[in-house]
């Protein structure tokens, strides 16, 4: 299995809807489903600054990551912040959501990205805590990309 990344469109709105609400309810996060919905098809559609990024095969993902873009002067230019990094029960614990953390990474870093940070994050902290340097910041982490 290869956590490859691809880039997530409107037509795979039902897919992506089904791994998000899975992720929220794993995390035990009930927003609106219509506001979800609604925010999920402004990210879809390239309306905010943002990605959502499926992760493995196209017609049956293993999950996703996504991400909101900002300008930060700390970082010096263009910051992502990852607000969810999913990866399917059955499927965790094969270093599926590090090569796909690792692969948004280096495609970031090629893109002008400074760097990565999440907080709050309630699925793939045993990821982030195995990235930290500080386990007591689990799961905040930033990642510099250049």
């Amino acid at each position: 299995m290869s956590a490859s990344l691809r880039l997530a469109r409107p037509e795979d709105t039902e897919r992506v809807r089904r791994l998000v609400a899975a992720c929220h309810e794993e995390a035990g996060l009930l927003p609106d489903p219509e506001a979800r919905d609604a925010a999920l098809q402004a990210l879809l559609s390239g309306e905010v600054p943002g990605a959502l990024y499926l992760i493995g095969p196209a017609s049956s993902p293993l999950g996703y990551a996504s991400l909101s873009f900002g300008h930060s002067l700390q970082a010096g230019g263009t910051e992502a912040h990852l607000e969810d990094l999913y990866i399917r029960p059955g499927i965790r614990g094969r270093g599926m959501g590090t090569e796909a953390l690792t692969a948004l990474a280096k495609m970031l870093g090629k893109n002008g990205v400074s760097r990565i940070t999440t907080s709050g994050l309630r699925t793939g902290t045993s990821l982030l805590h195995r990235l930290s340097a500080d386990p007591d910041r689990a799961p905040r982490l930033t990642l510099r990309l250049r």
